[in-house]
């Protein structure tokens, strides 16, 4: 079942490459059943009887074939002869060959009777209908000049017998003259082994091409190499997507879900909900360390790009709302982002003047939600050139440690584990109580994943938890609810600290 589960995830995720697939050859059949010139099928029929001729000669009486079943099979295949089929071309004064003519014919017996439908395919439909009918009328005289042929051929071996014979031998004289007189007669009465039962009308609509047929057949066979497309590139796609397989490359234990929500929040209960994974987030801290509580935690990704800030952020503003005294530190001086996120003040200083100029860290922070007092923000502020290369995990230490002294939770967003060295360095020096790897969906790559494990497998000695950020299939439609029930009017973050008070 979970397989199934799967195959379907993956085809509703991958469902446009299936619909453009069955669109693709929808459309190139379509074309091409257009070009392709119209083809008319007229349809004659024969009735075959039993061969009686050798009955005939030999005076026995018989109604019944000795091989009823072989006889149809060549009565079909005598139908559709080069000579017949030489003699419709004499009739009709066709420039074709017999093998070209012969190309448009066909003799079945679907009934599996002595009918045999005798059908001729072509442009014209007048033409193929006189092809059908004269191939039926052509065949009785074929066979009717086979017959006679035969009797021809007997009266000439008697007649070569009778020269043989001595003039003595009056007996066989007398019996051969007398079959000689039988064979002339029945060569006067003989007539064909089949007779035209029903002509061939005019078609009034082509039998080919089969459009509505044809154009099924092509959607089913573009909807399937869609779904056999849609499962290539999902084996070549590298992108982890489903919470499961994050915990199995990860093997770590999640905290949360940050869902991708379908807009950005602006309404009072849009607010509200969009927080509500980071509160989840925020009261499952404790499993990483049962046995004390969590103080700092480090935010950090595999690589950019996955919403480490966002979860900082996110989980900062929650530990705000439910009481704490919180301090946001942005520890990626390489590619600072907090601006983006928050209010704050651009030409302050933050923690890049701590570690290059020991400015306190205590003065730099900032306040950039109105009300909320108890969520405070140490910026990277404005970084030297030589910043990156000057990060030292001592110096972070000691700036830590003073804020500790405020602060009931330190967020620290770092830079991501892979591409530098900034957050490895500080995973072995920095006294952290849990670290946070954020994953987002549909952008983390396997190995990138694989990675990030075997650099947390060396450098953890305190708890880490898996986020998983931006998975839609945790949505529903349950967050923002139905649109009648939203608040018409939006508010500011003061607003979301009242609603905080008051549940207080």
């Amino acid at each position: 079942m979970p397989g199934l589960l799967r195959a379907l995830q993956v085809l509703r995720e991958r469902w446009g490459v299936i619909a453009i697939c069955a669109l693709a050859s929808l459309l190139a059949a379509v074309t091409y059943l257009e070009r392709q010139p119209k083809q008319y099928t007229a349809t004659a029929a024969l009735q075959f009887t039993a061969n009686s001729l050798p009955s005939q000669v030999a005076g026995i009486p018989t109604n019944q074939s000795p091989d009823p079943e072989g006889e149809k099979s060549t009565n079909l295949q005598l139908v559709t002869t080069t000579p017949v089929a030489a003699l419709v071309i004499q009739e009709l004064r066709l420039k074709s060959t017999p093998a070209s003519l012969l190309g448009q014919v066909s003799a079945d017996s679907p009934r599996n009777d002595y009918i045999v439908d005798v059908s001729a395919t072509d442009q014209n439909p007048r033409l193929a209908a006189d092809i059908a009918n004269a191939f039926a009328q052509q065949y009785v005289v074929y066979s009717q000049l086979q017959n006679e042929n035969q009797l021809i051929k007997g009266e000439q071996l008697i007649t070569q017998h009778l020269a043989r014979l001595p003039a003595s031998d009056t007996t066989d004289r007398a019996n051969l003259n007398a079959l000689d007189q039988k064979l002339l007669l029945l060569q006067a009465v003989q007539t064909a082994n089949a007779r035209v039962v029903d002509t061939a009308a005019t078609p009034k609509s082509p039998s080919s091409p089969k459009k509505k047929t044809s154009a099924a057949v092509a959607l089913i066979v573009g909807v399937l190499v869609g779904i056999g497309l849609t499962f290539l590139l999902n084996l070549l796609d590298r992108r982890v997507k489903s919470w499961e397989e994050f915990k199995e490359l990860y093997g770590l234990p999640e905290l949360a879900i940050i869902p991708e929500l379908p807009h950005e929040p602006k309404t009072a209960q849009e607010q509200e909900v969009a927080l509500e994974p980071f509160r989840i987030l925020h009261n499952s801290l404790s499993l990483l360390a049962p046995d004390h509580p969590v103080k700092t935690v480090l935010v950090t990704s595999a690589v950019a790009g996955e919403g480490k800030t966002t979860v900082s952020c996110g989980l900062a503003r929650a530990a705000a709302l439910s009481g704490r005294q919180v301090v946001l530190v942005e520890a990626d001086l390489r590619h600072p982002s907090f601006r983006a996120h928050l209010p704050l003040d651009e030409h302050a200083h933050g923690l890049a003047s701590v570690l290059f100029d020991r400015e306190d860290p205590l003065e730099l922070l900032q306040s950039p939600i109105r009300g909320l007092n108890r969520f405070t923000v140490l910026p990277a502020g404005r970084i030297p050139r030589n910043a990156t290369n000057l990060l030292r995990p001592d110096a972070v230490m000691e700036a830590i440690a003073s804020l500790s002294s405020r602060a009931d939770l330190i967020v620290i967003d770092s830079a991501p584990l892979l591409p530098v060295v900034d957050t490895r360095a500080l995973l072995g020096e920095l006294n952290i109580d849990a670290c946070l790897m954020v994953a987002r969906a549909g952008a983390t790559k396997r190995e990138e994943a694989r990675r990030a494990r075997s650099v947390l497998d060396q450098r953890r000695p305190y708890g880490v938890g898996l986020v998983i950020n931006a998975l839609s299939e945790v949505t529903g439609g349950y967050y923002y609810g139905d649109e009648r029930t939203r608040p018409a009017v939006a508010i500011d973050e003061s607003e979301l600290v009242d609603l905080a008070a008051d549940s207080h």
